[in-house]
């Protein structure tokens, strides 16, 4: 499975040491991922590991490993604190500091799963310059709740809200959990339509069969790359100070948006 991650077409790759590994196998299971980046099997560039909980007493090795052998991209779990994140930036810099890395190589994509981590968004992102991502991990976060997750997708609208809001005040990717449901694409697509009406620019998937749904989803259609073209072209053409594109306010605003849109289809850098 670890050789043939990079062959479905995802963006980015996620190598998982935390949930999906049981107790037994932490060690086993770390060697084999340090193993596999050292070796160069994986896509480096974008592949990224969920280490185990600053909680546990994992972590810390997990880092020690994977850093030198090549991981660049540190997904934390369960984040909930600032402190949490200077621990584990404190740690890497360390390892950085003994292996020669260039300082600040490692960046960290943090996920929330807890209603005390999403309340914490903001200011967690204070917390380090490592940080280039906020992420949502909607199991734990419904446990917390009491509630069951599907298609009723009313609750997760605020925790999904709370961190698109807080990754863009800071820049951030904003990355959407993960729908567990295999067999059901049209949950999936209502799912990831919520997740981007919301703010987030990309979502998690834990099979091959989701990733054309997603990414389809969040390529911009033709209609929008046609809206994005006619006001970009409206407003060069009055100057930057066009008003309105069929009777839609322009500003500054929906100009960037417009841009966004462009460079999403990969027609403007």
């Amino acid at each position: 499975m670890i050789i043939n991650a990079g062959l479905y077409g995802a963006d980015g790759l996620v190598f998982d040491l935390e949930d999906a590994v049981a107790e037994e196998r932490k060690v086993e299971a770390r060697y084999l991922l340090a193993q596999a980046f050292a070796e160069k099997i994986v896509p480096l560039e974008k592949s990224a590991v969920r280490i185990n909980g600053i909680e546990t007493e994992h972590w810390r090795k997990d880092l020690e490993e994977i850093i030198p052998a090549g991981v660049r991209i540190v997904r934390l779990p369960k984040v909930e604190y600032p402190r949490q994140i200077e621990d584990v930036c404190s740690e890497i810099g360390r390892i950085e500091e003994k292996w020669g890395i260039p300082t600040e190589s490692v960046i960290l994509q943090c996920i929330f799963e807890t209603p005390l981590g999403v309340e914490n968004a903001f200011e967690i992102g204070k917390a380090s310059s490592r940080i280039r991502a906020y992420s949502l991990g909607s199991e734990d976060y419904c446990t917390a709740l009491g509630v069951n997750r599907g298609r009723d997708l009313l609750a997760l609208d605020y925790p999904r809200s709370r961190i698109a809001s807080a990754a863009a005040a800071y820049g951030f990717m904003a990355l959407d959990t993960v729908w567990g449901f295999l067999k059901d694409p049209e949950g999936l697509k209502e799912d990831t339509l919520r997740g981007k009406r919301l703010g987030f620019h990309g979502k998690s998937v834990i099979h091959p069969d989701q990733i054309e749904i997603v990414n389809r989803l969040y390529t911009p259609t033709e209609e929008e790359i046609a809206w994005a073209r006619a006001l970009l072209e409206k407003n060069d053409a009055a100057g930057g100070d066009a008003s309105s594109l069929d009777g839609r306010m322009i500003d500054a605003p929906v100009v960037e948006r417009a841009r966004r849109v462009l460079i999403n289809a990969g027609i403007l850098e």
